[in-house]
Formats: structure tokens, C-alpha cells, sequence
């Protein structure tokens, strides 16, 4: 007789309709912005949610950012550098606090084009705010020279 408990049931993988791989994958591809988000967000909106729109993750991001900045944050600094979206809302945090709600949208017309974004808001508006991270890395080498 045939022992039924290591038989394994075969995997669905779902392929990108528009670049033909996985969807974890295409943002790796040169058509991601132009094929696949489109194809993505029609066909399969609750896989692009989970892969692309976390916005609860990105909120606690956001609130540690604000905790570091109320001066909540330890004392050891960030440990990484502001990913885009947390450069943006410190950005409009600092000059247009009324655009905070269009982030995303601005984030994923200018997916691909963000540092010519930044260029373009810090000639409008002027400096980009500073990454805690950096001034940790910079205050660090102060205390060591």
C-alpha cells in the first residue's frame, strides 16, 4: 500500500501577465513601472496591495520617524537611511504639510524618477530635510576624532 502522508500538492504560481515572471520579481524587470503595475493592480489588486501598498507598514515607519524627531528614538540612531517614501513625508512634513495625503499618488507617478522629483522639490521648495541617519554617522565620526 501507498503511504498518503508525504504526498504534497502541487504549488499555483502566479506569473505576471505582462513580463512573465512572478510578481515578487517584476519590480527587478525594465517594463515595471509601464506593464506590470497596470497589469498587476487590474488583474490581481489584493497581491499588488500586499506587495506594493502595505501603507500600514509604511505608517509605523513613518511614526518612528515622528519618534525620532520628538526625540523618542534610541539613542543608537536609525540603523538604515529613509527609503523614498519616508524622504517624501519628511520633505512635505517640513514645506507643504497639506500634500502628506497625495504621497502615494506622487510616488507611484514618479516611480523610477525619484531623485529628478527630489531635484525638482528641493529647487522649488529648498534643502532636503536631514536623514537621522546620516547625521548619526556624522555626529559618531565627530566623537571619534
Amino acid at each position: 500500500m501507498v503511504d498518503k502522508s508525504n504526498i504534497t500538492t502541487p504549488v499555483n504560481v502566479l506569473y505576471c501577465g505582462a513580463c512573465g515572471m512572478p510578481p515578487e520579481y517584476c519590480a527587478y524587470g525594465p517594463d515595471f513601472e509601464t506593464h506590470c503595475i497596470p497589469w498587476l493592480k487590474t488583474n490581481h489588486p489584493r497581491i499588488f496591495e500586499k506587495l506594493h501598498g502595505n501603507k500600514k507598514a509604511m505608517n509605523a515607519i513613518d511614526d518612528d520617524i515622528d519618534a525620532a524627531r520628538e526625540g523618542g528614538a534610541e539613542e543608537e540612531g536609525p540603523i538604515e537611511p529613509w527609503n523614498t517614501h519616508q524622504r517624501l513625508t519628511a520633505f512635505y512634513t517640513k514645506y507643504m504639510p497639506e500634500k502628506l495625503d497625495g504621497i502615494d499618488a506622487i510616488l507611484v507617478k514618479y516611480e523610477g524618477k525619484e531623485e529628478k522629483l527630489f531635484k525638482a522639490l528641493v529647487k522649488k521648495y529648498g534643502e532636503e530635510p536631514e536623514d537621522p541617519y546620516y547625521t548619526a554617522i556624522s555626529d559618531s565620526d565627530d566623537e571619534n576624532n
